[in-house]
């Protein structure tokens, strides 16, 4: 049997063996990550370091860590098998309690807050949640009978207030600075503090209003991205078209199309102007004589013809037949 990939810390849906939830989130790693150890079954002495965590991974209310063995050791390399072989498969965490922050939800006790000071491999417990609480400064695991008496304290404490009574909201208070109070249009705070159901009421407001903001402004960059592409169309088609007709009245090459259009795109003015500075070409009854690379030209021949534009082709064909059939008859 492979070793886990991933050993559970922490479910917060599981009570533990001292009677309360704790809140996975809640669980404050910053320590821990600093040094990750592994003990061995809560032992805190340095023989008992058999390895240590990796990967700390939160989701769906568990906190999942990948566990490393140090096999350089006999006692490491002893539960590094035990666990391969199937025979210790119970994780225990040992946590710094925040005994302020348990609160009471419904008929649950939930520990809201508390750090993490280590990870342990222990035999399967009979309480699935089972953990060890230290003391504040991390440097000793308490007694059975102080948490237990610890945690009766603060069962009674919250079991004193009345039912009908929401302490996660009309029994808290929070002061607010006052840029904050004027950011959330509160004119002033009694001296115990404002209420954190009127606080949440009103941050919940402005959030509604910068979603809605949000979803405005969206849409006024989208109409004016479009109306922005609408411009450049209407602009490109305006410079090619008349860059077309300068084409077709033989007063530029057709091979110089693209230049004088970007010029148009950049400057619609200077592309007016410029065009209208250059002259038509006039010769035979066509009225035009398109403009090859060196000045006019006299249309002879099949290979003159087939250098003119679609359009003056069209024009020479319907306004000179005649000529146009001598230069067909001309390849035959």
């Amino acid at each position: 049997m492979a070793k886990p990939e991933y050993f559970v810390f922490n479910d917060e849906n599981v009570r533990n063996s001292y009677g309360f939830h704790i809140n996975t989130l809640g669980i404050n790693m910053d320590r821990f990550k600093d040094n990750p150890v592994m003990l061995n079954n809560h032992i805190n002495s340095n023989e008992n370091v058999i390895g240590n965590w990796s990967e700390p991974l939160k989701e769906a209310g568990l906190l999942k860590l990948k566990p490393h063995f140090d096999e350089e050791t006999n006692l490491g390399k002893d539960v590094a098998g035990k666990v391969d072989r199937g025979y210790l498969k119970g994780c225990s965490m040992g946590i710094i309690p925040n005994w302020d922050s348990i609160q009471k939800v419904g008929d649950r006790l939930i520990m809201m807050e508390c750090e993490l000071a280590e990870g342990s491999i222990i035999p399967v417990p009979s309480n699935k949640g089972a953990i060890a609480i230290y003391s504040a400064d991390g440097s000793e695991v308490l007694k059975e009978e102080d948490v237990k008496s610890l945690c009766l304290s603060v069962s009674e404490k919250l079991n004193s207030i009345p039912e009908n009574l929401n302490i996660n909201t009309t029994m808290k208070k929070i002061i607010l600075s006052v840029a904050t109070l004027m950011a959330l249009g509160f004119k002033d705070q009694p001296a115990d503090g404002m209420d954190t159901q009127d606080v949440e009421a009103k941050v919940l407001e402005l959030s509604g209003k910068l979603t809605s903001l949000t979803s405005e402004n969206e849409g006024l960059k989208l109409a004016a991205q479009t109306a922005k592409e609408a411009q450049e169309t209407s602009v490109k088609l305006a410079a090619t078209q008349k860059v077309d007709l300068a084409i077709t009245q033989g007063k530029i090459p057709a091979d110089k199309k693209d230049a004088f259009v970007q010029l148009g795109i950049t400057s619609p003015e200077v592309l007016e102007t410029t065009l209208n500075a250059i002259p038509a070409k006039t010769v035979h009854g066509l009225g035009i004589t398109p403009q090859g690379g060196n000045g006019g030209v006299e249309v002879k021949t099949m290979e003159e013809f087939q250098k003119l534009s679609v359009a003056v082709q069209l024009s020479f064909k319907n306004d000179n037949p005649e000529e146009y059939k001598k230069i067909v008859e001309s390849i035959k």
